[in-house]
């Protein structure tokens, strides 16, 4: 049990459900509840530690031992952990596979950059590499866009969904849209091989049309 973080615990000799008294529940340092019955009456009295509430449970009950011990946190989290697990069930999946892939996600989130760091990166690498003056002006041109429209967001966490609807925004003919693309695909293979995303959300050529 950690220290400093208040919570309830119900050791039940004649185990039961019931809420800590207001004039209880309102002082942090009583954590332990024990319910028990009296002759016809059901009763609780709270303590601030564990083994004071275990001591005074087994003056009710001889036979008492911890296992009964029930903790809310522990039930709500078993509550969360199987509502989970069903949920992974229909699609096939398990908790492992969930834990793998979300923190992948965040490995990847930590390692990436924004849109507009990707594209001065992309462009200087290009440069580099003794691109002509015409291709680096049209990166320039181009990616500068896509840079600012996504400014802010991790390379990383960038959608095709959210990339194919900025395109299909785009007043420009087709053929300017599908250039975008292709340039975008590129910038992205340069943020895979740099490690600041796992994948391409940009992939292969093909026709978006115009929003209507």
């Amino acid at each position: 049990m950690h220290k400093g973080i208040p919570r309830t615990t119900a050791i039940s000799p004649t185990i039961g459900e019931s809420e800590i008294p207001d004039s209880e529940a309102n002082q942090p340092h009583l954590k332990f509840v024990v319910k028990y019955c009296e002759g016809a009456k059901r009763k609780q009295k709270v303590f601030e530690k564990e083994e004071e509430a275990i001591q005074f449970a087994r003056t009710k009950n001889r036979n008492f031992r911890r296992d009964p011990i029930q903790d809310i946190e522990a039930q709500a989290s078993a509550r969360m952990l199987l509502e989970c697990t069903n949920r992974l069930n229909a699609y096939g999946k398990t908790i492992k596979d969930a834990t793998d892939f979300f923190v992948q996600h965040l490995t990847a989130t930590e390692k990436s950059c924004t849109a507009r760091k990707l594209v001065d990166e992309f462009v200087a690498a290009k440069q580099k590499e003794a691109a002509s003056n015409f291709d680096l002006d049209d990166l320039r041109s181009h990616l500068t866009t896509f840079g600012k429209r996504f400014d802010g967001d991790p390379v990383g966490t960038i959608t095709s969904t959210q990339i194919d609807n900025w395109l299909r925004s785009l007043n420009v003919s087709i053929i300017t849209r599908n250039h975008y693309r292709r340039l975008i695909m590129l910038a992205f293979n340069f943020a895979v091989q740099r490690g600041y995303t796992n994948s391409n959300p940009v992939l292969g050529r093909f026709v978006v049309s115009r929003a209507v």
